[in-house]
């Protein structure tokens, strides 16, 4: 099989060290892609709980809206948590978690979960909640473009 010349794209999406607050991140954009992996990398954590969760624009970057994409709720512990997620048609879909996700806005707090969701692209923004401060992250991507997962012979 031919190696792809097509490489993945990492970036800092956003980085954040705040005292106890709900705020939403600046707007970024993440490129069309087969498969994304975010990093949330937690450098501090005190008693409290904070909450992440991912927004798009529904209207070219006036209204925002949470998406079904968001991480565990981080307590006292530092280190990485990762969401993965897939384009196409269906991926993702985790039917054990459609009572909290079809149909419904999903809550900026809650724990994980991660459902199939539309999104633009060009307009994203994580929202974020820290109940005890001060918390530090930072928001990282890798995303693969696509045609990017195989070459051709």
């Amino acid at each position: 099989m031919a190696l792809s010349l097509v490489q993945s794209i990492s970036k800092t999406l956003v980085t954040v060290a705040s005292t106890a607050v709900t705020a939403t991140s600046p707007n970024f954009t993440i490129p069309l892609a087969d498969s994304y992996s975010f990093f949330l990398n937690v450098t501090t954590a005190t008693a409290g709980t904070m909450d992440v969760v991912f927004q798009t624009s529904v209207d070219g970057g006036t209204t925002y809206v949470n998406i079904p994409w968001r991480f565990a709720q981080v307590a006292t512990t530092t280190g990485s948590l990762c969401l993965n997620v897939e384009s196409g048609q269906g991926s993702g879909l985790d039917p054990t978690a459609t009572t909290t996700g079809n149909g419904t806005l999903i809550a900026d707090t809650g724990g994980a979960l991660a459902l199939s969701a539309a999104i633009n692209p060009l307009f994203m923004k994580v929202k974020y909640t820290i109940g005890t401060g001060p918390d530090a992250f930072t928001l990282y991507m890798i995303a693969w473009p696509r045609g990017s997962a195989r070459g051709i012979d």
